[in-house]
Order: structure tokens, then C-alpha cells, then sequence
């Protein structure tokens, strides 16, 4: 009988297209096992927070704050939060493959199956992205997409992406947070 298979699914988000590569963040949640606890979790966090399933800049910053804090708080989140932040760059989808390969290798075994869900992955850009994967060694199905407001998961990954921007960026609310998640490595930065 061959050796169960370790399955790991990604969440990705990304932000700061926007300033045109000034700074581009990418967030990427990797969950295994755990997956249908914290999906419970997630959902309690949200309604309790009232950021509800909307996306990080369409929330009310108190929302944001409840949400980021309980999150952070959370010791079952601790790992499995990842984020980078790449500076003067346009490449967005190589550093989003990129970024994704360092998080599921970090959470891998030696026998693994990853599947990966991109937030706004569109049809055309799923084999360039998981041929990235591939090419990085990440054992990994097909790339999907998902749309913010369809999954707990991708939302936590809209909502990280957004909070390291902000922390990054020098919001006066999140930067202390942000500080606090880096330095207890609560989220895992690749910079």
C-alpha cells in the first residue's frame, strides 16, 4: 500500500498593482487538514468582526481592525499565513507563482498534493500559473480561480494582502499590528 498523500490547498491574493509595481504584496494562506475547523473559525470571525464576507478596502477600518486582531490573536492560524512584498517591479504574475512555491514548500512533506486557488485567476492565465508551479518543483493540480467573495479563505488572503499594505504603508491603526504579526511571526514574510 503506497504512502498517503499530504493534501495542502493555497489561498492567494495579492495587492498594490495598483501603484504600478512601486510595491506588489502577495498573501498566500496554506492550510491542510485543518482546513474545515478553520473554515468555521474564519466564518465566526467574520460575523463577529461584522466584516462579514466583503473585501479588506470595502470594509470599515473598525471592522478591519476587530477582524485583523482576532485573526492575529488566533493561535490556530499561526504558520499558515504568508506574505511577501516586492518593490519596483511589474513581473505580477511570476512573483505571485513565486511567492505561492515558497509557501506550499514550506508546509510540504515529502509526498504532497497541493491545490491552489487564485483570487481573480482568470481561464487564461491558470496553465501559465501552474506550469510557474510546476517548473518550481510544487507538486501542484491544476491553478483555480476564486473570486473574494466566494471563500472564507481567499477573503483571509485579500484581507492579509490588504493588512500588510497597510502596515507597510504606515496606516496609524494597523501599523502596530503589523509590526506585533512580523515580529512574533504570527504571519511568515519572505522579506
Amino acid at each position: 500500500m503506497g504512502v498517503k498523500k499530504q493534501k495542502l490547498y493555497a489561498y492567494v491574493d495579492e495587492s498594490g498593482q495598483d501603484t504600478r509595481g512601486e510595491i506588489f504584496l502577495v498573501s498566500v494562506i496554506v492550510v491542510g487538514n485543518q482546513r474545515d475547523k478553520l473554515r468555521k473559525l474564519l466564518r465566526q470571525i467574520e460575523k463577529e468582526s461584522g466584516k462579514a464576507n466583503r473585501k479588506w478596502t470595502r470594509t470599515a477600518r473598525s471592522r478591519r481592525e476587530a477582524y485583523i486582531r482576532r485573526i492575529l490573536e488566533s493561535k490556530k492560524f499561526i504558520g499558515l499565513l504568508h506574505a511577501a512584498h516586492y518593490l519596483h517591479s511589474r513581473y505580477y504574475m511570476d512573483l505571485t507563482v513565486l511567492t505561492t512555491a515558497w509557501a506550499i514548500l514550506g508546509h510540504a512533506s515529502q509526498s504532497y498534493q497541493a491545490t491552489v486557488y487564485v483570487d481573480g485567476l482568470n481561464q487564461s492565465q491558470r496553465d501559465h500559473f501552474t506550469r510557474g508551479l510546476r517548473s518550481l518543483h510544487v507538486k501542484a493540480q491544476r491553478a483555480r480561480g476564486l473570486t473574494d467573495e466566494a471563500d472564507e479563505f481567499i477573503r483571509l488572503a485579500d484581507a492579509v494582502a490588504g493588512f500588510v499594505r497597510d502596515g507597510i504603508e504606515g496606516d496609524d491603526l494597523m501599523k502596530p499590528l503589523y509590526r506585533k504579526a512580523m515580529r512574533e511571526k504570527i504571519i511568515v514574510s519572505r522579506n
